[in-house]
């Protein structure tokens, strides 16, 4: 699934992203520590294993795209959670009120105003609201449509590639690519956080697939800005001034896919130097270790804008 190949293709013709491969060793050693905890282990769902993969699909269908109103934050037990944080807490909260939340009828009957009123935190909405009420419902009518065989097709798969393929080929909404020259550039962001979501939460699935290491990392917002952060990406000059103004650079222009491709293609490498010294990691247990530094480091440098469904 990672597509190497393809990765290292963009990297080799990139135009506006090259890669310092020195300080990725620097880099690396200024990580204390490799453990993984997948972030919502510690939350207390109290949920069928049908409930926990209807809630799984409902967040990762809403989870893109927040840069566009920082100021929508959400509280849930004394701390406070922004972004793709704040959408899953705010699920979270809805379903410790009301359980049938999460019923198949239930999703399909929401109306906008009542999203609207669910979603709302601090006088403030996530952006793009429209789209995610859709993507919301586009997902239930999916399921919708399986009858009742999305558990158990789900339950027969065996491997997490199976599961990546299943999400994507179902969902249309998580199918995720682009075309950069000649070649099919696949990132599937969304669909392999809800590989992951899905494997941590259902523990049916786990015991199925039993690992997520053919999954590459999330190529999205965060990674790029540490990665600039650290001198490991030297963005060229055109495109360093369109991220300085804050520009909304187009999807699936060869500007963004060298960004996010260059992003996938660093973390192989990464993963590739840990295994070399013993610390065994998959591509989304090192991308969730990185990620989580956006709030440890300078933090200056902006982020690039893209307006997209996929990250």
């Amino acid at each position: 699934m990672k597509n190497i190949k393809t990765l290292e293709y963009v990297n080799k013709n990139s135009k506006y992203v090259s890669i310092n491969a020195e300080n990725i060793h620097v880099f690396l050693n200024s990580i204390n520590s490799y453990e993984y905890h997948y972030w919502l282990s510690t939350v207390d769902l109290d949920l069928t294993e049908e409930e926990i993969i209807i809630f799984a699909f409902v967040c990762e269908s809403m989870n893109f795209c927040f840069w566009g109103n920082r100021d929508w934050t959400v509280t849930y037990k004394d701390k406070q959670y922004n972004g793709s944080e704040a959408l899953f807490y705010t699920i979270i909260k809805i379903v410790e009120d009301d359980k049938n939340f999460l019923n198949l009828e239930n999703l399909l009957k929401l109306k906008k105003s009542e999203f609207r009123r669910r979603l709302k935190a601090n006088n403030k909405f996530p952006p793009l609201l429209s789209k995610r009420y859709k993507l919301l419902k586009k997902t239930a009518k999916v399921i919708k449509r399986k009858k009742g065989k999305l558990f158990s097709e789900l339950f027969s798969l065996k491997s997490d590639e199976e599961l990546l393929n299943y999400i994507v080929n179902n969902f249309k909404h998580f199918n995720d690519k682009s075309q950069y020259k000649k070649n099919s550039i696949f990132f599937n962001k969304r669909a392999i956080l809800l590989v992951n979501d899905l494997f941590n939460l259902s523990s049916i699935i786990k015991q199925n697939i039993g690992n997520i290491d053919s999954m590459s990392g999330g190529a999205d917002y965060a990674i790029p800005q540490i990665l600039e952060e650290f001198g490991i990406f030297v963005y060229n000059d055109k495109l360093k001034k369109i991220i300085a103004a804050s520009r909304n650079i187009r999807h699936n222009c060869h500007m963004e896919v060298e960004i996010r491709a260059n992003t996938l293609y660093v973390l192989e490498l990464m993963r590739e130097i840990l295994n070399s010294r013993g610390i065994k990691i998959n591509s989304i247990e090192l991308d969730n270790i990185i990620w989580k530094m956006r709030k440890q480091v300078n933090g200056n440098l902006p982020v690039h804008h893209t307006k997209t469904i996929f990250y």
